[in-house]
């Protein structure tokens, strides 16, 4: 039981580190738009590149901050029922949705935006812009952000289930 232990918190560590790596990307994101606005509405010199550099980044920013928010149970949640569940009910309920809905998606998902990014790598994919930065590294980001988000959706599974079987909190 310590190693599934010291796995599940070795993902645990994966998922809140890269979110909070990526989280920083919110600086360049906020210097890139006021530098823009002030370029535009004062100087009046707009850029061509800067909105669509910002989009790239806070994509990347955005996605990788999913699996960290997995990890904290953060997601928004209707909690018709879920609040009344006991700790053993919630398990059960998470259980057979992470089962039959979250597996689903995220094997979907991992599956197809890794393809997309191999396929993007290999040719070197760039935006339809003016600019035309390349795509892929974003491609990327995406593909290791769902990989993310599977592998702590199986933390989170494990986690519900030994719960379940032996009543222990791991």
């Amino acid at each position: 039981m310590t190693t599934v232990a010291t796995l599940l918190r070795g993902i645990d560590k994966l998922s809140e580190n890269a979110g909070k790596l990526f989280s920083l990307l919110v600086i360049p994101i906020i210097v890139l738009e006021a530098g823009e606005s002030l370029l535009r509405y004062v100087f009046q010199m707009p850029t061509d590149w800067s909105w669509e550099l910002a989009a790239m980044l806070f994509g990347a920013f955005f996605m990788m901050g999913g699996a960290w928010v997995l990890k904290e149970q953060n997601h928004v949640r209707t909690d018709v029922f879920y609040n009344k569940l006991s700790r053993k009910g919630k398990a059960y309920f998470d259980l057979f949705f992470f089962t039959t809905v979250f597996f689903v998606f995220a094997c979907v998902m991992v599956w197809k935006m890794t393809a997309n990014a191999i396929y993007s790598v290999g040719i070197q994919e760039a935006t339809f812009s003016m600019w035309a930065p390349p795509l892929y590294p974003l491609k990327i980001v995406f593909a290791v952000a769902y990989i993310l988000l599977f592998l702590q959706g199986l933390a989170k599974w494990v986690r519900d289930l030994v719960y379940v079987v032996k009543g222990v909190e791991i």
